[in-house]
Order: structure tokens, then sequence, then C-alpha cells
């Protein structure tokens, strides 16, 4: 929440500030999750068994384009694709498998550990990897089934698994239906401790004898060539299957069975088909096998209608001479064969109404059985000019459902006997349609690794269970905490709604009547604090959106790389929609292929950008209706902060009165972040949409919301902030959004006034987009020349720096509509001032200034000269940062922020000219390195992750100096700069059978002093004249406060002392005060439960030096879904804990507790000796919010759900007042 950016004191205060913070008169990668926070308790989880098999066959050294071998060069484009993602012609097919399941299976966040189980084997195994040749083996081997954690001789399955991958070598044929029935018998092995349906293959406890029923098991299949070589399956698909322990009877007869028999026996598909098919194990002999659940879009699904029209011709005789010109008269088509005159004789038609259960597109399966998915990757393996007569459907990766699947569906076509080899590229299509899963197309590289990565998504998809409705991270007060009345709006999801969420709005405080003035209007009762929300009537903003009659009145922008500018999301009727270049538009299909869009792909994009502007039209479970079913039009909003922007209340200078008197009026706007790929601007009036805004980083990502197999990712999860600036002599009103994990980097809009808000030209609105998405490569500069690629390369040196920026911006706490990194240089220019966030490129810690005026350019000052993936840029990042303006004169001079090594870095910006800041006290030295213990009161050893901005406030303290009759008391000085540690953005963050070490409350003593430079125009860092801890007359030298445990780094402790259940108070193990402050540089407190961490900003409690430290333990699992060891059928609490908050009110200066009781500890509206001492109580989760009432502060925190009562701290004249000061 709330952070101080101008550190302003009021004017009869102002010689303290002196005295405090001027000179003495004397002298790669984080895994970041892409699901919500999990729920309190566990639906049931088991993962499931995943077969590889690999073809090693000698065609697979060809090249990716070629029919010989390919090239042996290495490098870009040969062993890994090139700068821009791309591979060469003749890179060898083998290099692109390695490099792909290379890439996939390292991915933690697609694959977790113990998220699914795999097995793997060759053709041939040429390289001769342990047991890679055949998956089928009573005995545990390195390839057997395992949770893909498991270690095994001190290496991990996954380790196992990508050493084999790096060891392929190609040789031999393409015997495919080995592949097909080692897997099938591997699944139907006796039921023993090495069985891949094993709890715990390879155990020795009593999981190692437990087999779940409702285990899910696939086989992937990825060969490049047509099979040869033995066939064997029989006819399992042009055969009758009686119905079965669930499973309705199949026959041949039937037109519902039309696209699975083929009529020859020992095919691919065959096996698939039994694989399927015929359970692989006795259902009783398995444990809640009743508890396998068809697949969830299944249970949405309907008969679908299928129909074709086609022509029909018949043959007649033509009389001589000139029998072929008279037959085309006709007109017909001479058939020389014949000797006959094929004419069309009308059409005919063939529709099927197919039940959903014999629907090849979904698994209504509730036996033990095995779905596969087919990669033909080659030409050859995705073409077949034996059968020239079936046409692949337009859709490639993976295989659609049009053409001629709807011929083989209704009739009009049967597969062939693939008697010739070129008609076997068929058979992994029909593979992957009898086994109920996909066939993946793939001619170019790039698509391998997407196609491993979507058939591993769409497996966890049906594998993982949803929670339900949620309360989201994004929660806001309305209006300044000091005003009397506010709005509270909070933000919830519901993953098992399809992944709908919504805004809703309540009141803060109930309206109250009373008698009006007399000399006013006597007969008259008026409202104190009404309704703010009334014009909501109760709806949600997801309601207020699916109440529209048109989609026509929605506002949605989105940045064009054709134009570099803003552009409207919509698509009119030219053929290239919304300004998009031709690579966004491949982005957006996930096309990789060169040449032009066709008409079909071109139909394909604009039905996704209709879907996520709102149309749903073509949502449903059929052909016809083939996108995905939503519940809402708006999506899930799960981290993103809500930000209100009212009427400007600052009091700058420069003509801006009469900018707040233009916009005092202005509609509030609620901003937010949605996982249905844009940001969203809502009337805080009454929850309608205003504004909606489509991130360039997110659109290579909007196809999958509109798959049926949607997996949740995020998309706009950043928190957007807003700020007023001047640029050329106008002041504006700027937004800045970031997509958290949804993608890299930034973007501006300018949203002064809603009334005004519109698409002609949306460059007004949308001023500047630096996303991108995680997996985007840089710019290729190679093909520009001159200033052109001068340019660019500047661009990608920046985008180096930028990463994901997931931490929430800090609010001004006496304006809610504050942004305090939006704010004016020492130049005289505005910027925003951020971290640059985690998994940039260069991994380092940088301070981001993106100016907002002029030529939006961006400064980056680093932190660290170190080199990428050592020391400081290793997996580091600067996270939110901390504003100081320390001479009142509203320019930032002094930056405070953490990264994720622990370390406190500042940034000098005192400078009236940017190219002279630096980070403080030199390259590689921050102000402080956090570091904790494992485990309380443990040696402090531990790196200490840094997320939440720093709070800042001028040392306020004195101290003694000298000894005996020398002694005297003089100022401390200095700023104290508070900050908590923690993190919570990888699976691992969130686990509880991962040790989360220790995580601490500090506030450090920065000692700096400054001074007026030479020409009187700016500050600047004074260099010091001495060691003031015995000296009375000095000027301290700027020095680092060091790494926490180090020799001479000692902070004075302090702790948490249980009063009774959730409550407790603030102990001073060790007094800071003036006898002792010489001794000490700061003070913490180590967060005494497990887990706990800061990740909210902290807010000054009433204006005072009092910290309200909103501290948390995210709700967390023993693993990323359940442990391998304690899988269940049955819905079970899985030693989940529930996630939990505390608020702690503490004294930034010395760590003590309020010198007077805020909290009413035993209810009986009194803050006295009885509440004994308390200042730590138990919170409902959420964001904080506090509202002051007259003589109280009402804790709203977590949208209202829980009301507590606190004391509002006694008038001071002394206490900072930032309002004042301006």
């Amino acid at each position: 929440m709330p952070n101080i950016q101008h550190q302003f004191f009021p004017r009869n205060a102002l010689t303290l500030a002196i005295l405090a913070a001027l000179t003495p008169p004397a002298s790669w990668a984080l895994e970041l999750v892409q699901e919500p926070p999990l729920p309190t308790s566990k639906s049931a989880f088991v993962a499931p068994n995943v077969i590889i098999s690999i073809d090693d066959s000698g065609s697979m050294d060809f090249g990716i384009k070629t029919s010989s071998d390919g090239s042996s060069k290495t490098g870009a484009g040969y062993t890994a694709p090139d700068a821009s993602g791309k591979w060469k012609d003749d890179a060898k097919r083998i290099n692109v498998l390695k490099y792909s399941l290379k890439k996939v299976f390292e991915d933690k966040t697609l694959i977790p550990d113990n998220k699914i189980r795999i097995a793997w084997q060759t053709m041939h195994n040429n390289a001769g990897s342990s047991d890679a040749g055949n998956v089928n083996s009573s005995t545990m081997k390195t390839n057997s089934m395992r949770p893909i954690d498991t270690v095994i001789d001190s290496k991990s399955h996954r380790a196992n698994f990508l050493s084999f991958v790096a060891g392929i070598k190609a040789n031999n044929g393409t015997p495919s239906h080995k592949m097909f029935s080692q897997a099938d018998a591997y699944m139907r092995q006796p039921l023993t401790a090495n069985s891949p349906w094993s709890t715990d293959p390879g155990g020795t406890g009593s999981k190692a004898t437990e087999y779940l029923g409702c285990r899910r098991n696939y086989h992937i299949m990825m060969t490049d060539g047509r099979w040869n070589g033995d066939s064997s399956g029989g006819n399992q698909d042009g055969k009758d299957w009686p119905a079965l322990n669930g499973r309705e009877a199949y026959s041949t007869t039937s037109n519902q069975t039309n696209i699975y028999q083929d009529g020859t026996s020992n095919r691919l598909a065959d096996w698939a088909f039994k694989s399927w098919m015929d359970p692989l194990q006795d259902p009783t002999k398995l444990k809640d096998s009743s508890n396998l659940k068809p697949s969830k879009i299944y249970e949405e699904a309907a008969t679908e209608i299928f129909t074709k029209t086609k022509d029909k011709f018949k043959y007649i005789e033509i009389s001589r001479p000139n029998r072929r010109s008279k037959c085309e008269a006709i007109p017909g088509e001479w058939d020389s064969d014949a000797e006959l005159c094929k004419i069309k004789d009308g059409t005919e038609t063939k529709s099927i109404s197919l039940q959903k259960y014999w629907n090849p597109k979904y698994n209504p399966a509730t036996w033990p059985h095995m779905v596969t998915y087919t990669i033909g990757f080659s030409d050859e393996a995705v073409t077949w000019p034996g059968a020239s007569e079936i046409i692949a459907p337009s859709t490639k990766v993976p295989f659609g459902y049009d053409n001629s699947f709807i011929d083989l569906i209704t009739g009009w076509q049967t597969w062939p006997s693939l008697s010739s080899e070129n008609q076997r590229s068929l058979d992994l299509w029909h593979s992957a349609i009898n086994g109920r899963g996909r066939f993946y197309a793939v001619t170019e590289a790039e698509d391998l690794a997407k196609a491993f990565t979507e058939i591993i998504g769409k497996i966890n998809d049906e594998s993982a269970p949803l929670p339900d409705e949620i309360a989201g991270g994004g929660s806001t007060s309305g209006y300044n905490v000091s005003q009397n009345n506010a709005g509270i709006f909070a933000s919830v999801y519901s993953p098992k709604d399809a992944w709908s969420g919504y805004i809703t709005a309540s009141r803060a405080i109930e309206p109250e009547k009373y008698a009006c003035p007399t000399k006013t209007e006597p007969d008259k009762t008026c409202i104190r604090f009404p309704d703010v929300v009334a014009g909501w009537e109760g709806k949600t903003t997801a309601t207020r959106l699916d109440e529209l009659a048109s989609l026509d009145s929605r506002l949605i922008l989105t940045w064009s790389d054709s134009t570099n500018a803003g552009t409207a999301f919509q698509w009119p009727s030219s053929d290239r929609p919304i300004g998009y270049s031709a690579a966004q538009l491949k982005s957006l299909l996930g096309v990789t292929t060169s040449g032009d869009l066709s008409t079909a792909q071109k139909t394909q994009a604009q039905n996704i950008v209709n879907y996520i502007r709102g149309d749903r039209s073509l949502e449903g479970t059929t052909t016809e209706r083939p996108l995905r079913v939503r519940h809402s039009r708006q999506g899930d909003v799960v981290n993103s902060e809500i930000w209100y922007t009212g009427g400007p209340i600052n009091n700058y200078s420069q003509g801006y009165s009469n900018f707040v008197k233009a916009q005092k009026d202005r509609t509030p706007i609620l901003y937010v972040g949605g996982n249905d790929g844009m940001l969203h601007g809502f009337s805080a009036q009454d929850g309608k949409e205003l504004l909606a805004y489509v991130p360039r980083g997110v659109v290579a990502g909007l196809k999958s919301l509109s798959d049926k197999d949607y997996q949740h990712r995020y998309y706009v999860d950043g928190s957007p902030m807003t700020g007023d600036i001047r640029d050329n002599e106008t002041w504006k009103t700027m937004l800045v959004g970031t997509l958290g994990a949804g993608g890299k980097g930034y973007f501006l809009l300018n949203v002064t006034n809603p009334s005004t808000f519109s698409d002609t030209p949306a460059s007004e609105l949308v001023v500047l987009d630096r996303t991108r998405a995680s997996s985007e490569a840089a710019a290729n500069c190679s093909a520009l020349s001159g200033s052109a690629q001068t340019a660019c390369n500047a661009t990608v040196a920046e985008d180096s720096d930028i990463g994901h920026i997931t931490a929430q911006p800090g609010r001004n706490p006496a304006n809610l509509q504050e942004a305090t990194q939006i704010t004016r240089m020492n130049n005289g220019r505005w910027a925003v001032v951020m971290g640059n966030g985690y998994n940039s490129t260069n991994q380092r810690p940088v301070l981001l200034v993106q100016y907002l005026d002029g030529n939006k350019a961006l400064k980056r000052i680093q932190a660290t000269t170190d080199a990428t993936g050592s020391g400081n840029a290793l997996d580091n990042g600067l996270s939110s940062p901390a504003l100081a303006d320390l001479d009142g004169d509203g320019k930032t001079d002094i930056v405070y922020a953490g990264d994720n090594l622990g370390n406190l870095w500042k940034f000098d910006l005192t400078s009236a000219n940017d190219s002279n800041w630096q980070v403080a006290f030199g390259n590689n030295k921050p102000l402080f390195t956090a570091r904790g213990p494992v485990a309380l009161d443990g040696t402090r050893n531990q790196f200490q992750p840094i997320t939440a901005p720093p709070s800042v406030r001028a040392n306020d303290r004195s101290m003694v100096v000298g000894e005996g009759k020398n002694a005297k008391t003089v100022p401390v000085g200095g700023m104290m700069v508070a900050f908590g540690t923690g993190r919570n953005v990888t699976s691992n963050d969130r686990r509880t059978d991962v040790t989360q070490n220790v995580q601490t409350l500090y506030s450090v003593l920065d000692s700096t002093r400054y001074r007026m430079n030479s020409e009187k125009t700016s500050l600047e860092v004074h260099p010091g004249t001495n060691d003031c801890s015995t000296n009375t007359s000095c000027v301290p030298t700027p020095a680092p406060v060091g790494t926490m445990g180090a020799t001479g780094v000692t902070l004075a402790k302090q702790s948490i002392t249980t009063v009774d259940g959730d409550f407790a108070t603030v102990t001073a193990t060790q007094d800071l005060k003036a006898e002792t402050w010489k001794n000490y540089k700061g003070w913490y407190l180590d967060f005494p439960v497990t887990g706990e961490r800061l990740l909210k900003p902290m807010q000054f409690y009433d204006g005072s030096n009092i910290l309200a430290v909103y501290s948390e333990t995210p709700s967390g699992i023993k693993n990323s879904e359940s442990d391998n060891i304690n899988e269940s059928c049955v819905p079970v609490k899985v030693d989940t804990s529930a996630g939990s908050q505390f608020r702690t009110l503490i004294n930034i200066m010395d760590g003590k507790r309020p010198t007077i009781q805020i909290v009413d500890y035993n209810g009986d509206g009194l803050y006295n000796a009885s509440d004994l001492n308390v200042a730590r109580a138990a919170v409902k989760t959420g964001t904080p919010i506090l509202i002051t009432k007259r003589d109280r502060i009402v804790d709203l925190t977590g949208g209202g759900g829980g009301r507590d009562t606190l004391a509002r701290m006694p008038e001071n004249s002394m206490r900072p007042s930032w309002r004042q000061m301006k």
C-alpha cells in the first residue's frame, strides 16, 4: 500500500529536517508461477503418467526442409535458434528435437516438480542411453515411470531425461508400431511396486503397492517420417466392442463411428484405439477407479451436427467425332480411360448428428485408458501424396476440425489402406483421433517446442483441480484516507467458472442523517457520508460488461508495431486488422511460417480479436462454434491492484490550479489488469467499462484464451498507477501499467479526461508500449543500417534490462490517488521511476527512469557491473522503489530499492544533469544487504529477497556521544530506511515442504548528509569529515551499512511476544535509545511465523513515525499440486495452509511499539493499560485499507469484511505532514 515519495516536513519542523538530512550547522531465471494463489483446501489430484516415444531413425539427421543429411554446423540456427528465433533450413531435425525437449522439460513453470510422471523410449536407442530402447520393463529402469522430481542416485528423474535427450543419435528405419505396442504393454503389466500404476514406483513402503484408478495416462509419439518395418496391432477399430464398465458399445455399422474405422489391420491407429478402448487394468484392482472422470470439456459438450454437401456426377456416352470437345461444351470432364463424359448431376448432402461420446474432440472415458498425442515433424510426416483426396484441416499445429475431418465424420471419405508408404503419414492423424488426443503437423522448427509445450499444457489442465471462487489481490479505497468517506472496491476471481472475475463496490462508512444547519435549511435532513457507490446498483463490473447489447460501445485499444502508436483493437473491413504488423498478426495466431496468411487464417484471427472483445457467438463445443465457453466477458483479476483515479488534488505550481479546476469533476476510474488480455478502466460511480487496453506483450498469448483446452496463465497481471505530469506546458494524468508475471515491461496511457476517451486517434491515449512476451526474441537489427540500426540496437540494449515488473506501486498515504513513483526529477523533467523487475536478459538490478514528457526516453541506472549470470547479476532484479525529496522542492533526490538477492540499493539523483545520476557509494556497493537464518535465532547466512518498497523518514532522535563530563547529546541525523523481506513469485515460494527461511523487518540508518552545490542549484552529497560516534561536531563520511551478520554491522534486535492467540506485542530485546544509538546502525525484527514475509508496501500510521506493517504467510501447500506420496482420487486436504496476515504497529526510528495504546485488545472501547500493550494482531487477508472516521481509524483490510477500530495518534506539531510542506 502507500509509501512516501516526497519526504516533506511541516515548516515548524524545518529545523529538525535540516539537522536530520542536511549538513549539521556545526560542520535466469526465476520460474514465475502462472496460476493464482492456492485455496485453503485442495481438490483431488493425481499426477498423470506420460510416456514419451522419440523417433531416432536415420532421417532425423536430415535437414528440416530437406530429404538429405543436414548440416553439421553448430551454433545459432543449427543447434539452437538464431537471435530472431529462427532455424536454418538445413539444420538437422535431431538438433531441433534436442533443443525443443530441453527447453520444454527444463521449464519448471510449465512442469513443476511432481506435476507429472514420465517414462521414455526410442525406436533404436542408437546412443546407448540407459534402458531407453524399450519402456516395457517389469523392473525399474532409468527410463521407467516416475514422478519427474524423483531422485535416483543423487540425480533427478528430470535430469536423467534431459541427459537422455542430449545423447540422442539418428540411425536405421522407422518402426513406429514398436513404440505403440511397447507403451500399451507397459501399461498392462501386472500390478507390482514397479508398475507405472504404483503411487510410489520402485518404492518399498505401503504407497508402492497402492494403485490409483483415477490416474490419467498419456502417450506422446513424435516421429519425422512414415512408418516402415514390421506392423502389428490387429484390427482394433474394425471390430465391435461391447459395453463395459461405463464404456458404451462400439459398433462398426453405426454412423457414429465412421471416423474411427479404416477396414484394415495393423495400423498405428489400431494400437491407439486399443490403448483407449480396452481397459489397461481391471478397475476392481485399482483404488477409487470410479473417481476417474471424463475430460473437463466433455462435461460442457453437446451433440454436434456435421454436414457436408458435395456435387454429384454421372457418366454419359458422347457420339463421335470430337467427343472431348462435345463433353467440355456441356460442360463436362472427359474421362479418357472410360471414354465417357463426367457431368454434374445435382448435389448430395450427408449429415450426422454426432453424440458427444463419439466425438473425437472429447474424452468420455471413465475406465483405465491411455490418450494418444502424435507429432509429425517434417513435410513427409504431415503430407500424403498417395491419398490426395483427403484434405488436411486448415489449422496444422494442432490439426483442426474442418476439411476432410468432416468428410470422415459424415462418411464422404474413409481412411485409405496405407498400403503405400506415401499414405502412411495419415496414420499419425488417425492415431490421435482414435486415442482422443490431437495431431500436431510440424513443418517449421520453431513449432516443435510449441507442440510439446501445448501437449503438456493440455495434460496439466486435464489433471489439475480448480479451486472455487477466491478473493483476488486487488482492493482499494476510493478516497484519501484523511477524508471521511470512501468506496471499497475489491476483485474476485472464479477458476471453476471458466476463469471469470469481477470487481465489487461497497460503502466504507454508512450514511448518517443529521439536522441541517438552521441558517440554511432548518426543515431539511442532511446526509453525512453519502453513498458514493449507489450507482453500482449492487452489480459487479462483469455484470455490466455482460449486459452490453452491442460490443461497438466498448473502447478497446492496443499497440501497432507498424505505426509505433496506439490503434483500435477491432477488425475493420480491411485484410489486416487493427493496424497490427504482419509479424504481430502471425504472433496472434502462433504462426511461424513465412509468407502471407491464408484467407482461413485471417478469418481465424478475426474470430480471436472478436472473442477478446467479448463476442460470444462462436463459443461452444461444435465445429461451427469452436471457441472456449466463458461464463463472463470479464476474465480473472488475481494479482493486479485496483487503482482509483479521481479529480486531481495535488498542489503543484506552473498552472496546475487551472488543471484542477478543469478536471475536478471528471469521472473517477478504477484501473485494473485482467487475465483476459487487457487493462480495464471502470467507472467508480457505476462499474461500467470506459476503457480497455491490450498491451503488445500479450498479443502472442491471446489465441490461448479462446482455446477449449485453455490452461490458466497471466496476461495483464501487474498493477497500474497514475499521476499528474507536465508535458510541453500541458498538465496530464498518466497511467503506467505492467504485465507482472504475464510479460516483461510496461506501457503508458494518457488518461487525463475520461469524457474524451476515443480511438480517433488512439495515439493520443496510448503514449508508449514497451511490453514484450516472456519468450519474445530480441529484435534482429542486422538488416538495418545507419541511424535505424543504431536506434534498433539501443532499444535491444534497453530491453535487455527490462524484466517482469511484479511489484505493487507505492502510494502516498496522505493521498491514495498519488503514485509515489511518478515524480518530477532534478533536471526539471517528469518521469516514472521503477525497478526493472525479474528475469531480464541481463539479470541485474537496474533503476528505470522512464521520462513521461518530451521524447519519452528511458534512463537506466545499473547497480552492478557484474557479468550476466554472476554475482549480483544472477537471477536478480530491482523491485519497487521509495523516492525521497530532501529539500522540499518537489523533485526526487534519492531513491532506495531492494533486489532479489537482499540488497538495499541507494541511488543518487540529486544532480540537475541525468548523466550524473548513479548508484550511491560506488558500483556493487548496496546501502545494506539483508541476510537471515533458516530458523529463528540461527546463523544469518540466507538470502532475503526484497520485493516491497521501503519506507523512509528523517531520523528525529538524539544520541549521547562522548564520555563522562564530555558527554553531549546530538541529533542522530540521517535517514531511516525501513523495509521487509520475502517473495511470492515462484512455486517454491508457496510450498510448505520447502524450508521457508526466516524473513525480517529492517530499519537501517543512512547517515549520509547533503549540501547545496557550488552553483546553489541543487543538492549534492556531502563527502563527510569524520566518524561521528564520538565527535560532537562532524559530518559523517557516506558509507554503506554493510551486510547483516557481518563484523561491525550491528542492528538492535526487536522481537514479538505473544499476548493471547492472535494478539502480540513488540518487545525491545535490545533497546535503541539515546545512550545506545552510537552502538547501532538501526534495528531488525525477525517475523516469528513460519513463512511470514512482507509483500505489500508499508504505510505510516496516521501521519506518525509508526509503521503499519501488513506481513503475511501466503496460502501454501506441500507442493505445487500435492505430494506424490499423498495423492488421492477423492477431495481431501493435502497439507494445505491457509494464507494469513498480520498487522504490526512499530516505530520506524527505534523499532518499539507505539507509546500510546492503538489496539483495543479487550474490546471495551477504551485504549489503555488493560489492552496489555498489544501492537500486533492477525487480520483478514487482502489489501490494507485504513479509513479515518472522526477520532478513530477503521481498518477495512480485505475489502471490508472485517472492521477493526483503532485509536488515532495524538496531535503533535512535530509530526511530519507532507501536505503542509507542499
